[in-house]
């Protein structure tokens, strides 16, 4: 019977035989891993983005006049406004820079903060345009209402708002 002494190079081929699968299964796991960690976050930002999206698009519609716009008190708009800058804040590090910029941006076009003390936020709308009157056609109008307005551009707002909804959809993945 002949055997022939072991060389280093059959030494390398051994070691070779095992390590390969134990780094195959060991690359597989990360790779699993990454991708459920990834679809957790695009799932958390959905319910999220659940959560404030119905406010966001009121938010808008009351700016542009459009949609549910007259069920809304200006009161009802600085709630929802508050509520969404709650959540947006309260899970900031979920989001992108970029979305979280664009959210910025959108809520800087319909809303004029830092006032004097104890003052809400001013809403960036007029009170009445081509397509409707909130004295009018809104819920029963209080006069005292007419100071929570200071002008807004209308179109500024449409982009900011567009530019909002496409990086969600970039963040989410759709």
């Amino acid at each position: 019977m002949d055997t022939a002494p072991w060389n280093s190079l059959e030494a390398v081929k051994l070691a070779a035989a095992f390590v390969t699968p134990l780094l195959v299964l060991i690359l597989g796991i990360f790779i699993n891993n990454t991708i459920k960690s990834a679809e957790r976050s695009t799932a958390l930002r959905s319910e999220i983005y659940k959560r404030v999206g119905e406010d966001l698009n009121s938010i808008y519609s009351y700016l542009a006049f459009i949609g549910e716009w007259k069920d809304l008190t200006p009161p009802d708009l600085i709630a929802k406004k508050r509520a969404v800058d709650k959540a947006m804040y309260t899970y900031k590090p979920f989001f992108s820079e970029e979305l979280f910029a664009t959210y910025e941006t959108f809520m800087a076009e319909a809303f004029s903060t830092f006032g004097s003390a104890g003052t809400d936020a001013k809403i960036r709308s007029d009170i009445t345009s081509a397509d409707g009157d909130r004295r009018v056609h809104g819920k029963a109008w209080q006069e005292n209402w007419e100071s929570r307005f200071t002008k807004g551009d209308r179109t500024a707002q449409k982009k900011a708002y567009e530019r909002f909804l496409n990086q969600l959809a970039r963040d989410l993945k759709l």
